[in-house]
């Protein structure tokens, strides 16, 4: 507790210093929209990040700038011109391969340095009329247009506290900086959220818009040969996640298919060979009905890198998809008209 309320103090510090120009801070010549936290992963950030693209993209040209947590490469890594068979998780990360899949025609580009990032993708591109940044909250050498904060529903900012002692970047009234939040992860209908009592205990302004949003899992997609004739209704299932919080993934799948046994890594966890032969081990022991791999999206990045290609190959592997929501269709319209204003300058934000 000592050692987290000294950490908090210094994060707090840190950012009056940036508030109060005591630091610079480097604005962008093109909106920005930050997709942040407090806490440290499992928020919910990428699917976020993906909404808000493919929300952006239908009118505007996008890109997309990450730190590229997990990779081995260093600086400035542009997807769109690696060059064949070399794009990988190791080069950028498992998050922004997964949104290069999704959204090929976009640059998104990973550099832990926000700025040089910032300006190294506009050079590529001039044509770039929007950044969707992920994981930039605490960056404050870099001002975006818009500053989300994600917190989960069942692990809000406000029950933490910072690092070591919990989980937090920075104490919760560094929420105090945010344009808005977004509870996450919620799992209860609108009818049962007490939303007055939830603005209470974030410590929200009347000025900062509050939004809860849910998952919705897509039906399972075959993503290796094994797995094309298999209805995945009728086989046992293996879970295998390497995400920071699968609990909702495994609560679902349990409730619609047959999943016995759930594989557990830590986020962003590199799959190694003697792991993937465990578990084709697994897959197929005798004495129970014929098995099949479920994983994330963001897993099957990692899973497909060089060393693991081809024995991964031989598994009947299913993705589940995750796509995020808001709890009411009033709610969806207002977040969206919020971004589209601060997109194209109708609303400003402090440094």
């Amino acid at each position: 507790m000592p050692l987290g309320w000294l950490f908090g103090q210094l994060a707090r510090l840190r950012r009056r210093l940036y508030r109060r120009g005591v630091f610079r801070s480097y604005k962008a010549s093109v909106p920005t929209i930050c997709v942040g936290n407090i806490a440290i992963g499992g928020t919910g950030k990428t699917p976020h990040a993906s909404y808000l693209i493919h929300l952006l993209a239908q009118q505007r040209h996008v890109a997309m700038l990450s730190r590229g947590y997990g990779r081995k490469s260093k600086g400035f890594v542009l997807a769109n011109t690696a060059p064949d068979g070399t794009l990988s998780a190791k080069l950028i990360g498992d998050e922004p391969l997964l949104l290069h899949k999704r959204f090929p025609q976009l640059p998104i580009a990973v550099d832990g340095d926000r700025e040089h990032g910032i300006r190294k993708l506009i050079e590529y591109d001039p044509g770039i009329q929007v950044v969707v940044m992920d994981d930039a909250y605490q960056h404050l050498s870099f001002t975006p247009s818009v500053k989300m904060v994600l917190t989960e529903y069942h692990r809000p900012y406000f029950r933490d506290y910072p690092m070591p002692a919990g989980r937090l970047r920075e104490f919760p009234d560094a929420v105090a900086a945010a344009d808005l939040v977004l509870v996450t992860k919620t799992d209860l209908p609108d009818e049962q959220v007490d939303r007055d009592q939830w603005r209470r205990d974030l410590g929200l302004r009347d000025s900062q818009p509050l939004f809860f949003t849910c998952y919705h899992y897509g039906t399972p997609e075959p993503v290796t040969a094994p797995a094309a004739n298999i209805d995945p209704r009728t086989a046992d299932v293996v879970l295998l996640s390497g995400i920071a919080r699968p609990q909702p993934l495994e609560e679902y799948l349990r409730q619609h298919y047959r999943c016995i046994r759930h594989i557990k890594y830590p986020d962003h966890h590199n799959y190694n060979t003697l792991e993937i032969k465990e578990l084709r081990k697994t897959l197929t022991e005798k004495g129970s009905a014929s098995k099949v791999l479920f994983t994330t999206e963001k897993d099957w990045m990692r899973l497909q890198s060089e060393n693991l290609q081809k024995d991964v190959s031989l598994l009947p592997v299913f993705i589940v998809p995750i796509e995020v929501d808001f709890l009411t269709e009033n709610e969806k319209i207002e977040f969206n008209h919020i971004i589209e204003n601060y997109v194209t300058g109708d609303q400003t934000t402090d440094p």
